[in-house]
């Protein structure tokens, strides 16, 4: 998995409820650490669109990191604030989530 120090606030909106779909690791002292919202990150990655990108996105579909609904109402959520990120085409967003989450469910049906 590709790691980076880039938060998908850098990419996208914040998604609603990011702060509740990000899962602690651990605390040091007074400092708790966790792992930002698997969502927000699968949406970032597609946003980007690159084949490491989508790569990593279906890697964490695998181990159950994110679901595709929730995939699919957080992109509802942010479309009309994508007007701020004018580097990102919102129709290509999309395309893009719903290819992944219709290449998933085929993957999903043929595997029971």
């Amino acid at each position: 998995m590709n790691i980076e120090l880039a938060s998908p606030q850098d990419f996208l909106p914040p998604l609603p409820g990011w702060r509740d779909r990000s899962v602690f690791i651990g605390r040091q002292g007074e400092i708790s650490f966790y792992h930002y919202d698997f969502t927000a990150q699968a949406l970032s990655k597609l946003s980007r669109g690159y084949n490491r990108d989508i790569d990593d996105v279906q890697a964490m579909y695998k181990q159950k990191l994110f679901d595709l609904e929730k995939l699919r109402e957080c992109f509802e959520a942010i479309e009309p604030e994508l007007i701020r990120f004018p580097a990102l085409n919102p129709d290509v967003l999309k395309n893009r989530i719903e290819e992944f989450i219709q290449r998933c469910d085929s993957t999903s049906e043929e595997n029971p």
